[in-house]
């Protein structure tokens, strides 16, 4: 059985009413990234207090390098929605992307790293921890990416009105 969706335009109260809810979803992913860099500290003091070496240190180096961008992310997606920039938000889907895959390098890296020594029971929370971590182009991709573009996509609309 085939069911069709309704095609018909939609109104000015549930275009509001869209525009308002992707606008706070928006908001929520900016609170989001930088509430990470709380996660990103912790890691990097787990790192620091649990492991040794060359590639402790550089795994250490790259969680701190993290910090900074999530921040700017975080601001650009608060400016985008809040002032309706479309700019903004554009820098954000693309900063989004690059932050996404930078995790998911640092999250392989960390994971092969930490299940290599993983004879320490913290070493092996660190590679589940960094395991997940490796995911996280793929959960942008199917979240925040998603979200944002709609956003930016229905203030384009309304600003060619």
């Amino acid at each position: 059985m085939l069911i069709w969706a309704d095609i018909r335009p939609l109104d000015q109260d549930e275009l509001a009413f869209r525009k308002r809810a992707l606008r706070d979803a928006v908001i929520c992913i900016g609170w989001l990234k930088l509430i990470s860099v709380i996660y990103y500290l912790v890691l990097y003091f787990l790192i620091h207090a649990n492991s040794k070496g060359y590639m402790s240190d550089v795994l250490q180096i790259m969680t701190l390098v993290t910090i900074i961008p999530q921040v700017l992310h975080g601001i650009l997606l608060f400016w985008g929605a809040l002032e309706e920039k479309t700019l903004a938000l554009e820098l954000g889907l693309w900063l989004c992307l690059m932050v996404a895959s930078y995790n998911t390098v640092l999250g392989v890296m960390g994971g092969i790293y930490f299940i290599r020594t993983g004879h320490l029971t913290m070493h092996f929370l660190l590679a589940v921890i960094f395991g997940l971590l490796s995911f996280s182009l793929f959960t942008i991709l199917c979240h925040d990416i998603v979200i944002i573009y709609a956003y930016k996509r229905i203030l384009m609309t309304e600003n060619m009105r």
